[in-house]
């Protein structure tokens, strides 16, 4: 039926804009001009601009976009302050951040993809390289997400692509 009602009439569900994956793009907003070096006022404007154009695209949900802004230009600063005294990020070395990657990977049957992303960061610690991927949540349980990182693809395709990565660095 889904199939009849999309391709047969032409009909479409109404494009909406959804608050868990917005929220993580203006966290990445954020995390990008906070990486490029931008001070507090750099960032509040990449992610004033981010937020202009939602509200261009999905003005019937502009209540909700605001709120999540005004969220996020509360949570961010919180955020960088944590963890800028906190003993994990004192002795690193930042090597990537927000950086792009595109990687040839050789799956064990002999075929060949493509694995591409961006790291959050990608850092040096006490002669180690170590992988930080930031993930916003509506609803915190330690212990849930504990047991889900063990089988979370995405990081796991990371962590290749960044052995990968650094196979090929001289």
């Amino acid at each position: 039926e889904r199939f009849r009602l999309r391709y047969v009439c032409g009909l479409e569900p109404h494009n909406r804009w959804n608050h868990r994956i917005g929220y993580g793009n203006m966290w990445h907003i954020c995390e990008e001009a906070h990486a490029a070096g931008g001070l507090a006022e750099g960032i509040v404007s990449a992610l004033r601009e981010y937020v202009l154009d939602l509200l261009k695209r999905y003005p019937t949900q502009r209540e909700e976009i605001c709120k999540w802004h005004q969220v996020c230009c509360v949570q961010f600063p919180e955020y960088v302050r944590y963890w800028s005294k906190h003993p994990d990020v004192v002795g690193r070395t930042p090597l990537l951040q927000e950086q792009v990657f595109d990687v040839l990977y050789t799956l064990p049957s002999g075929r060949a993809v493509r694995l591409r992303g961006k790291y959050d960061s990608v850092d040096l610690i006490d002669g180690g390289v170590y992988l930080q991927e930031n993930k916003t949540k509506s609803d915190i349980d330690k212990v849930q997400i504990e047991r889900q990182l063990k089988f979370n693809l995405q990081t796991m395709l990371y962590l290749i692509a960044l052995n990968g990565m650094m196979k090929r660095e001289p």
